[in-house]
């Protein structure tokens, strides 16, 4: 309930912006060097100075301030939004090296890694071929083993003898070779060779999205993740 004394004492909001503008003054006038303390405040205020038509040196320097001062927002944001994937991507890397240590079999350590990749790194797609001249094993595991001289390895040639992971869209032969049925509906990928020794096989990542996997982003990631699976996958595969 208002008391008759707190009505009486209802001020306008007119009225207190021209109380908040006094105490300023006062402030100001008791503080006569804040701006030299802190420059940065110019970036904030506004300042006008009369000019006969043509914008003067304070004004601009004052936009030159303003300018440096977001231009330096935009790149810390960026910082810590690089610092916070960075973060995440060691997370899950930490996660997906503890998982595939208690991996029990080979199919346990494919069904980890595609899980963890497809969540991690947003793929819609994720399928592994691996290599291998071992009947039982391609009659065992269809659709996951295929020989060593498979026509279609021939696509990748140039990937696999330099051992590095490629982002960006694939032919469609590496599409259906690595996506099967859904290869139509990949519009861009990511394609890591499976390497300990010798070639174990490929790991592809597709998107729906042609701008997910581009072949100008970094692959740091992904050379890890495949230096972590192919040991795993070498364990098992000797057995």
């Amino acid at each position: 309930m208002i008391t008759q004394k707190e009505a009486t004492s209802t001020t306008t909001p007119e009225e207190e912006k021209q109380d908040e503008e006094q105490q300023l003054i006062s402030l100001l006038k008791r503080h006569r060097d804040i701006l030299q303390k802190h420059p940065e405040l110019l970036a904030e205020l506004e300042v006008p100075h009369p000019t006969s038509g043509a914008t003067s040196l304070i004004e601009r320097q004052v936009s030159v301030l303003r300018g440096k001062l977001k231009a330096s927002e935009t790149h810390l944001r960026e910082l810590m939004e690089i610092a916070r994937t960075n973060d995440r991507l060691a997370e899950s890397r930490h996660r997906i090296a503890i998982n595939l240590l208690g991996s029990r079999d080979l199919v346990d350590v494919i069904s980890v890694l595609l899980d963890e990749l497809k969540n991690e790194l947003k793929a819609e797609f994720a399928d592994i071929r691996l290599f291998s001249d071992d009947s039982e094993l391609i009659e065992k595991h269809p659709g996951l083993f295929v020989t060593a001289s498979t026509p279609a390895l021939s696509n990748f040639s140039i990937m696999l003898k330099q051992k590095n992971p490629v982002c960006g869209r694939c032919s469609p032969e590496q599409n259906a070779f690595l996506f099967g049925d859904n290869a139509e509906q990949v519009a861009s990928a990511a394609v890591i060779p499976l390497v300990a020794g010798s070639e174990l096989g490929l790991l592809g990542l597709g998107s729906s999205e042609i701008a997910r996997f581009q072949a100008s982003m970094g692959t740091e990631f992904l050379s890890q993740m495949g230096e972590l699976v192919s040991a795993a996958l070498a364990v098992h595969l000797e057995k």
